[in-house]
């Protein structure tokens, strides 16, 4: 990683620029994200990495410098010094292995929060509708009656696996209960299936724009992957078929109803061709369905399970994406063999999420018709007021207009999405740059801005990003 990622939002909007950014490197080497003996940047190259003046990164060297927090040496470079005042202690393997920007992201979101910025990067909601009423109608004989099976149930308690497969039975994948394994969320739910079908061929073929922390996930377990162009493309069944002939891979990740970053849509004619291609190849193919209903026009998302529901199909998806948050639940859709093996895995790490938040899990997908409709409703206002507000005041960018999903990709004409992250940070609104969301992590033009927000904070936020981008300067 650069230094640029290393550091996420650093600028707080107050005070020198070359203080702020001073303070950043101070807390990442105190934190052990920045190891002693580490060599920083020159002056020139991180100025425009961050696009800041070279005059701020000299004086924000210069003050750590005094500080004893680097070590300088002319024409020779710039070290974190092996004399800093508080050293870190021994090195946290875990926090080796999360060290992409996503994973920063999240973590400093709660360790260093930012007031008054506003979150473009999140494409998730943030509100709790429904879980009110749902606590409200969820009576002591309801959690009494749950809890006489006891705690130990790492496939899930009965209320919510029957909720789920009702569930996705009225989408057209046909389920029955004994299919269905309650998780944390999709994060878990990838850890489980790629640690019970990839480990043994350490190989994982997914597409080369995918949700970000199946991509952390993947580096984390040490899982090498093998790019495809996304599934809603015209060339991803061929590609897929030609690589687990050859290179047989221990899964294909692929992502159906509307892809994660792009909001493009996954058609009925991908998802029939995807099904033929799981009935001629020994490799398992995994779906993330989790955005399968939150179409933004008329047209509604697929997936593959539809198509071959009693196919070697394994579907996923996240209760906390399409209902809540707060609830932290997620769902595997698999053949009982695959279950089966899931619930021995998922044994030695829990022994089943809390009983409480399946309960009003499964009171939540009752209603999920209603709720995830009035969401649909503010996700497509969301689109319109992003899109035209855009249209006017940058109107150099270029986007298409998302099918589906939570979130707009858009690509800036010069610069990086990397970038502009760190200037858009310092206007007060965050969004995501485009490269995490690649296998190869290469620089990209792109970033992905969240619908999830409010319209007052999306308006707001259009401001926020003219502003910085009139003052980009990569």
């Amino acid at each position: 990683m650069g230094l640029d990622e290393v550091l996420g939002i650093w600028a707080r909007g107050s005070g020198p620029l070359y203080d702020q950014l001073a303070l950043a490197i101070q807390r990442r080497i105190e934190s052990g994200e920045l190891p002693i003996g580490t060599r920083l940047p020159s002056e020139r190259a991180l100025a425009k990495s961050l696009s800041v003046s070279r005059t701020t990164v000299i004086n924000a060297y210069a003050r750590l410098d005094d500080l004893g927090w680097l070590e300088r040496r002319q024409g020779a470079g710039t070290w974190v010094a092996r004399r800093v005042a508080s050293p870190p202690g021994p090195a946290d393997q875990a926090g080796e292995e999360a060290r992409s920007y996503a994973v920063l992201r999240v973590l400093r979101a709660a360790l260093e929060p930012v007031p008054g910025v506003i979150d473009l990067a999140t494409a998730a909601f943030k509100d709790a509708e429904g879980i009110v009423d749902a606590l409200a109608t969820t009576s002591p004989g309801d959690i009494a009656a749950n809890s006489e099976l006891g705690g130990y149930l790492p496939l899930g308690f009965p209320v919510l696996r029957d909720a789920v497969a009702a569930h996705l039975s009225e989408l057209g994948i046909a389920t029955l209960p004994n299919q269905v394994v309650i998780t944390t969320g999709v994060q878990q739910s990838a850890a489980l299936l790629f640690s019970a079908l990839a480990r043994e061929r350490n190989l994982v073929a997914m597409e080369s724009l995918t949700w970000n922390g199946t991509l952390d996930l993947l580096r984390h377990l040490g899982l090498a992957a093998l790019p495809l162009p996304p599934a809603c493309g015209d060339d991803f069944v061929e590609r897929a078929a030609r690589l687990a002939r050859t290179r047989q891979p221990g899964l294909i990740w692929l992502t159906s109803g509307f892809h994660n970053p792009t909001g493009l849509r996954f058609t009925s004619a991908h998802a029939r061709a995807t099904a033929e291609l799981a009935a001629q190849t020994d490799v398992p193919i995994v779906e993330n369905a989790t955005l399968l209903e939150y179409r933004l026009g008329a047209l509604p998302g697929h997936a593959v399970a539809q198509y071959a529901p009693d196919g070697p199909i394994i579907t996923v998806g996240s209760l906390s994406k399409t209902l809540s948050p707060t609830l932290r639940l997620g769902w595997i859709r698999a053949p009982r063999h695959i279950v089966t093996r899931i619930a021995r895995l998922k044994s030695l790490s829990d022994s089943g999420a809390s009983l409480l938040p399946q309960i009003v899990g499964a009171r939540l997908l009752s209603r999920s018709q209603e709720l995830v409709g009035r969401r649909r409703q503010r996700l497509q206002a969301n689109c319109d007021l992003l899109d035209s507000g855009l249209s006017s005041a940058i109107p150099e960018w270029t986007w298409r207009r998302p099918e589906g999903g939570l979130a707009l990709w858009a690509e800036l004409p010069r610069g990086t999405g990397l970038h502009f992250a760190h200037v858009a940070a310092r206007y007060g609104v965050e969004v995501v740059p485009g490269s995490v969301f690649d296998l190869a992590e290469q620089p990209s033009a792109t970033i992905r801005i969240s619908l999830a927000r409010s319209a007052g904070e999306t308006v707001e936020a259009v401001g926020r990003l003219a502003e910085a981008w009139k003052n980009y300067r990569p």
